[in-house]
Order: C-alpha cells, then structure tokens, then sequence
C-alpha cells in the first residue's frame, strides 16, 4: 500500500512538472517537491498504522480438547470418522462395559446380602428386647444384635455408595462430544486399551462452541483499539471476499513479562519490549464462520474510532489483499 501512494505521488510529479508545467524543472523545486512527499506520505502512514492498523497473522481460533475418559478400559467401537462434525453429546468412541456390569452385579448382591442380615438382627433385637422384659434373656445379648443392626445399616450405606460409583463408572463406558465440532487425526481403533491418563488422551476433538478470528497487532496500535470496532477479514482460502466483524476481547498481555517460579533471578538487558498482543474479532456471517476451517489465515483491518479519514486507506488495502489471494492460492 505504500508502494502504490508513492505511485500516486509519483503521479502527481509528472502532471505538476511535465503535463501542467505548473514548476519549473530545478533542483530546489524538485528537492522540495520530493521533500514535501516523504513527509506526507510518512504522516499518512503513521497515521494510518496507529487508526487503522493492519495484521497478516489473523486465524480462526477454535479450542482443542483432550479427550480423556473417566475409566480405564478396551476401546470397542468409535463411530465417528476424521472431521466429521458432531453436535454434543454424539458418541466419540464406547469402552467394553462389560468388567463395570460384573462390579454393578457384586455390590448389588452384597447389598441384598446385607439387607438379609438387617432384617435378622431386626428380628433379633425385637426377640431380644421381649425375652429381656420377662428376664429371658441378659442385656448384652440385646447389646449384641443392636451392635448387628447397626453394623448392617453401615454396611448397606457403603455398599450402596460403592454401587453408586459403579453405575456411573459404566455410564462413562460411552464417551461423548463435549460441545458441537470434530475429531481431528483419528488413530483410535477397537482393542486399544485408554486410560484416565490426561497425558495419554486418545483423541483431539476441536470445539465449535466459538468461532473468534485473532490476530497481533502492536502495543501501539492497541492502544487505539476498543471492543465493538468494526473490522474486517480477508482469508488464503477465501481469495476476493471480504468479511466483516465486531472486536469482542483484546488480549493485552505478553510472554516477554512472565516470570515463573524460579531460583534464578531475571536478566534485563535494556532493549526494548517488543511482544505484540492479540485482539479477536467475530465475524458477521455467523454461518462461514462455523464451517471455516480451523488455523484458517488471512489478514486484518480494524478501524478505531479516532483517524476516520485514514480508514479508507486500509480499506482499500484489505480488498488488495483479498483479490491478491488468487495469485498466492495454490
């Protein structure tokens, strides 16, 4: 873009000087000629920059999720295929249920085996206490079978518990989508055994749920932005189109300024800091946002609400682009 003002300066030479012959050909008037245009042309491109800054390193930004099951186990089925889009709660892939079903039967019969010994020393303690009225029986053979009942009722609620982790533990055989998306580089097959591992996750599954295109821009222009600026996008894969879209968060922060725990102390050397800090932008047209791939690049124009008159410079520049992007598509 700068190249084509200079053209137009250029330009603008040639009928001032050759065609309307309105200055005479000397060096001072050339000199001055030249001098007045870098100081124009290096305003307006300040200007420009610092109102409506450009950015080549826009994306499409969609969150990846590791998919890690709850229960350890044999993988049995996966029904989806590599970048098929699923809504949520679709089946990625079901575990064998079947050592989970055997858990659920042995603590339902142990709970029915305890229930068995409730209702005997239930049966023990009424016998007991009407023995001891007629002086049948001694008090700790009443202490005795109280102590049962007791024992039997802890035993129900443990078990019960126990139960209750077991069904879920088979519910979470069959995992399912988080939100609506795809699997991307599906290598899990039937007879693989998972893990509850998070660092042995099985699949990646890249969310839908939000479709923010990011893009750097630097912390001098970012000053100038704001939410609810207007943008606009253009991507490779999208060759002369042009979307447009709203700023939604603007991401000030930089690696340059993180410090970990650490016994070392930082090291300053005096230059200059130079992190570039990320703004997202949401498309208008909702629809190609959720069906455009994700890690789409392109280029970004955002127009701030100070140096109108300079936003028709990128705007020009970002509709360039977008027709350039049939030279530069393969």
């Amino acid at each position: 873009m700068i190249a084509f003002i200079s053209i137009c300066y250029a330009g603008l030479y040639v009928l001032i000087f050759n065609k309307l012959g309105l200055l005479r050909k000397t060096v001072g008037n050339i000199a001055a000629f030249a001098g007045v245009g870098v100081a124009i042309i290096a305003a307006v491109v300040i200007v420009w920059y610092t109102f409506s800054p450009m950015s080549g390193d826009a994306r499409m930004f969609r969150y990846i999720i590791p998919i890690v099951p709850n229960v350890r186990g044999e993988v049995v089925e996966v029904p989806v295929t590599p970048n098929q889009v699923v809504p949520r709660g679709e089946t990625l892939f079901k575990i064998d249920p079947e050592p989970f079903e055997i858990t659920v039967r042995q603590l339902e019969a142990q709970i029915a085996l305890h229930q068995a010994d409730l209702r005997l020393a239930e049966v023990n303690v009424e016998r007991a206490q009407s023995l001891l009225k007629v002086q049948a029986a001694a008090q700790v053979d009443l202490d005795i079978w109280t102590a049962n009942k007791d024992k039997a009722l802890a035993a129900i609620d443990s078990a019960t518990a126990q139960l209750d982790n077991a069904k879920w533990q088979l519910g979470e055989t069959i995992v399912t989508a988080p939100y609506e998306g795809y699997v991307i580089n599906l290598q899990l097959r039937p007879g693989a055994v998972v893990s509850s591992v998070p660092a042995a996750s099985p699949m990646a599954f890249v969310s839908r749920e939000s479709n923010p295109v990011l893009a750097s821009f630097s912390q001098s222009s970012v000053r100038h932005i704001a939410l609810g600026d207007e943008a606009d996008v253009v991507f490779t894969n999208v060759p002369g189109r042009t979307f447009s879209g709203k700023v939604v968060r603007i991401v000030g922060i930089g690696s340059q300024a993180q410090m970990s725990a650490t016994s070392q102390l930082p090291t300053f050397t005096g230059a200059p800091a130079n992190d570039r800090w990320a703004v997202a932008v949401e498309l208008d047209d909702e629809d190609f946002a959720a069906q455009l791939p994700q890690g789409a690049g392109g280029t970004m124009a955002i127009y701030t609400e100070r140096g109108k008159p300079v936003h028709v410079i990128s705007k020009v520049a970002i509709r360039m682009n977008a027709w350039l992007g049939y030279l530069t598509s393969p």
